[in-house]
């Protein structure tokens, strides 16, 4: 198998079971500018050698192809070392290669539609019927002649739960990287530091932030959970809410000029 014959096979395997791109990005979690530039060949364009190649098994386990056949023939063909198995943290799917969803077929949602409706039907039986034969609107009768009225059994329903109005943040530099974090006043809380390695910055609360490193050489954690920080040499920038981390287009990174 060629390294073209391994694009090819991904790309005609895809087009051959009527999948559009959108759907493998959808189900596993891979840009499409990545999946386009595997297709094609253009691995300059993928993060680096570990994204690739997890990218590349991902997306063959997703069409049910041999992902450790077409890895071990893009890491022949490119020269790529060996280096243990591909790191969790490459895998979008966490590990677990993502699948079409089959939908049942017609027989079996009418079976279950028919099921369904059958249990209602047992149900309302089951609750309209008395120890002696009377019905609902016998009981109902019965209730209004005595000056009564039928009883209503209330249940109580728990209040929904206030999401948090605040989130955590803390830095620790794993390499040299330029940081400029802003809280939701504009506040520069580090101010464009460029930090060495192991120097750690916060913990820093306030309601959202947005950061900007000038690499990826960052370890960053959100209310005491790591967040994945992709080790570029290009800018990166993230807007941090306690609703999660989204990451930021240039244009719209802080600058602490």
């Amino acid at each position: 198998m060629s390294s073209s014959a391994s694009s090819a096979t991904l790309r005609e395997a895809r087009i051959r079971r009527g999948i559009e791109l959108g759907e493998v990005e959808r189900v596993t979690k891979i840009r499409i500018k990545y999946l386009r530039a595997i297709e094609e060949e253009q691995w300059q364009l993928l993060p680096g050698p570990a994204y690739a190649r997890g990218f590349l098994s991902t997306y063959a386990q997703f069409l049910e192809l041999d992902d450790r056949a077409l890895v071990e023939e893009y890491r022949r063909r490119h020269g790529v070392a060996e280096t243990g198995p591909i790191p969790e943290q490459m895998l979008p799917t966490r590990g677990v290669a993502g699948r079409r969803q089959r939908r049942p077929s017609g027989a079996v949602l009418a079976g279950l539609i028919a099921v369904v409706i059958l249990g209602v039907v047992v149900i309302v039986g089951l609750l309209d019927g008395s120890p002696n034969g009377e019905d609902r609107a016998d009981r109902v009768r019965r209730a209004e002649g005595s000056g009564g009225a039928p009883s209503v059994t209330r249940t109580s329903q728990e209040p929904p739960r206030a999401q948090p109005d605040r989130v955590s943040v803390r830095l620790r530099s794993s390499g040299t990287v330029w940081v400029c974090l802003v809280d939701d006043r504009g506040r520069a809380l580090v101010n464009g530091e460029t930090l060495v390695a192991g120097e750690a910055r916060g913990e820093f609360r306030a309601r959202a932030f947005e950061v900007t490193f000038g690499n990826g050489a960052v370890e960053m954690e959100v209310d005491d959970e790591p967040v994945d920080v992709p080790d570029l040499a290009e800018p990166l920038g993230y807007r941090i809410t306690p609703g999660g981390v989204r990451e930021l287009d240039p244009a719209s990174r802080p600058t602490c000029v």
